[in-house]
This record gives structure tokens, C-alpha cells and sequence, in this order.
């Protein structure tokens, strides 16, 4: 028997590039949806972007969330209380960082593996248990995740063991460490799949660098749009399978 939902798709990140592309998707479904995402202002304007060019879609809300901030996180679960919004349909973890130079959080865990791990895993901990039956929990993960063989790593380091793209990478083997765990804990009653975009044309795949403009000119031509970047996380959302990586071709157990 197909699931009859009543809730919403969480979407974080949903005001980036990747972000906006998964958003219309499910607007021209007619899904409510939930703008998860740091800037409100930029919240709002896509609000009403997608409400005037999807009216079959006519249940939007906006949600204060940055990642990069434990409290927030928990501040944002608690709004979500305060709304009375109850059972969700799936949460879309879209939101990523890939920071230049090493920062600490809060709690003294470095940036990319705060948002990116720590504090997507806490608020999927804190969610998890809104899933309706047959909804669907999506991680967005990365190629990069296997520059690294080890499975757990530090999440408070010093400066010296920070690199851009290494720690990115560690990152995103984490939470689909995590992704892998999670199919096998909540199987049967919610899907947990992955997603890997691949290289797409966004403002992440700059490097920061003196050589970022001899790279653009060589590879940006050649790297997908970013609609082209969100169909794995389409894919991974309406799929009836669980415990899959979606590509953009492909599809691999997590």
C-alpha cells in the first residue's frame, strides 16, 4: 500500500544553487516544504519565487538554521515545535561547507566538520523520529570521501592537521558513515539514501586560490549545471529503495 503523508519535506541549504533546484522539483509536485537555511531574507524571496510560479504548491515555510552553530540547530527544532509542525515527510540534508582555512565553532570543533557532520548528524537525531512511515532521510555526500580509509576521525583538531579539501573529505565520510548506520536502524519505516552531485557549477567548487581561474577556464565548462547536480538528490528522495548512493548515473550501496 503506498503511504498516504500529511507532513513536510524538510530542505537545508535550500537558497543555494543545488538548494534552489531541489526546492522547485518538489514545489512543482505540490509538496509543502520547509526553507531550512542561515539567510531569511534569501529565504523569503524564494518563498514567493515558488509560490508564484508553482501555485499548485501553496505550503511554504521558512526556518532560521545554520549549521554552523549547535544552538541554532536546536533553536530551529524547537520553532518547529512551537509551529505545531509535527510528522515530515523527508528531510533533505543539501547543506554543506567546504572552508578555506581552519576556524572552530562554538564548541571548538572545526567548521567543516561542525556543519557538515556534527551538526547535520544533531539535527537528524533531533528529526529522525518526525519521519513519517515511508518518508526518507537524504545525506548529500562526495567523491572525496575517498581520499580517506579511516572511519571515525576527529571532529577537534589543530590547525596544523587542517586541509580544504582533506577535511572535506573526512566530513563527508562521516556522515555517510553515519547514513550507512542510520538505513539499518530505521529500516522497514523510513529510507535513508545518499547523494552525490558530483562536480557542480556552484560557488563551492572554487578553490579560493591563485589558480582558481586557470581551472574554471579548463574544467567549469565541462561540470554539470546546478540542476544537473540536484537530480541525485531527487532521485535519492522519491526512490523506493534504501541504503543507496545516488549519482548522477549510478546508484551503489552506501
Amino acid at each position: 500500500m503506498t503511504p498516504v503523508f500529511t507532513g513536510f519535506y524538510l530542505l537545508t541549504g535550500a537558497t543555494g544553487a543545488i538548494g534552489k533546484e531541489i526546492a522547485r522539483d518538489l514545489a512543482s509536485k505540490g509538496e509543502k516544504l520547509i526553507l531550512a537555511v542561515r539567510n531569511m531574507d534569501k529565504a523569503n524571496e524564494l518563498r514567493e519565487e515558488l509560490l508564484r510560479d508553482y501555485p499548485q504548491c501553496q505550503t511554504i515555510e521558512t526556518l532560521k538554521l545554520d549549521l554552523a552553530d549547535e544552538q541554532s540547530v536546536r533553536d530551529a527544532v524547537e520553532t518547529l515545535d512551537c509551529r505545531h509542525i509535527g510528522g515530515l515527510k523527508g528531510v533533505i540534508n543539501n547543506a554543506g561547507v567546504m572552508s578555506r582555512r581552519y576556524g572552530v565553532d562554538s564548541q571548538g570543533r572545526e567548521l567543516t566538520m561542525a556543519v557538515n557532520y556534527c551538526n547535520t548528524r544533531l539535527l537528524v537525531e533531533r528529526l529522525k523520529d518526525r519521519v513519517e512511515t515511508g518518508g526518507v532521510i537524504v545525506f548529500t555526500t562526495s567523491l572525496t570521501r575517498f581520499l580517506h580509509r579511516r572511519k571515525d576521525y576527529p571532529i577537534r583538531f589543530e590547525a596544523k592537521r587542517f586541509s580544504q579539501l582533506g577535511t572535506y573529505g573526512q566530513s563527508k565520510r562521516m556522515i555517510t558513515e553515519y547514513a550507512r548506520q542510520l538505513a539499518v536502524e530505521l529500516k522497514g519505516r523510513v529510507r535513508v539514501n545518499c547523494a552525490d552531485p558530483g562536480i557542480v557549477d556552484t560557488g563551492m567548487i572554487s578553490m579560493q586560490r591563485w589558480y582558481d581561474p586557470i581551472a574554471d577556464a579548463l574544467f567549469r565548462p565541462f561540470i554539470r549545471s546546478p540542476r544537473q547536480g540536484a537530480e541525485p538528490a531527487l532521485r535519492a528522495t522519491y526512490a523506493e529503495a534504501s541504503g543507496k548512493i545516488y549519482c548522477r548515473r549510478r546508484i551503489h550501496e552506501i
